[in-house]
């Protein structure tokens, strides 16, 4: 099987059945005649852009998946955020180095009517704030759901 169907089927699964590990991946390929190691899905997930969501389990940012409940962005706001600040329309999340797009696909999925789109950076995420909503009422709900503390 050819790299670019091998990734389509990667997709696929990760999609339908949100494997919780790089193993389960290889065995699901395995179910449906793929064989591969591991080193390859583990790169193929890379270059494909694949995250690891709280509770460890894969997601393609942009997928098309159905939002998630409310529990993930909550255990996300945990898991990943270190501090929230407000100014203007925007909110200014930061994480640890590395997980701020993680952080920023779980928002994303979550579909905040608030929120117009985040853009991240290695720990850093903007967020804009949508007209008709308030940005500072916004950080504070996340300080608060997520026991983060404000700037």
């Amino acid at each position: 099987m050819d790299r670019k169907r091998r990734r389509e089927l990667i997709r696929e699964l990760i999609e339908s059945r949100s494997p919780s590990s790089q193993g389960e991946l290889v065995e699901l390929l395995s179910s449906r005649g793929v064989v591969v190691d591991q080193s390859t899905v583990s790169r193929d997930l890379r270059e494909m852009g694949a995250i690891r969501l709280p509770g460890g389990r894969y997601a393609m940012p942009g997928g098309g998946e159905i939002p998630p409940d409310g529990e993930e962005l909550l255990r996300g706001l945990r898991e990943y955020a270190l501090s929230v600040e407000a100014s203007g329309n925007l909110v200014v999340l930061r994480t640890a180095p590395g997980n701020a797009h993680a952080m920023a696909v779980i928002m994303d999925r979550a579909r905040l009517p608030q929120v117009a789109g985040t853009v991240a950076g290695d720990d850093t995420i903007l967020v804009v704030v949508r007209e008709g909503h308030r940005a500072d009422e916004l950080a504070a709900a996340w300080i608060k759901s997520g026991g983060l503390p404000g700037v």
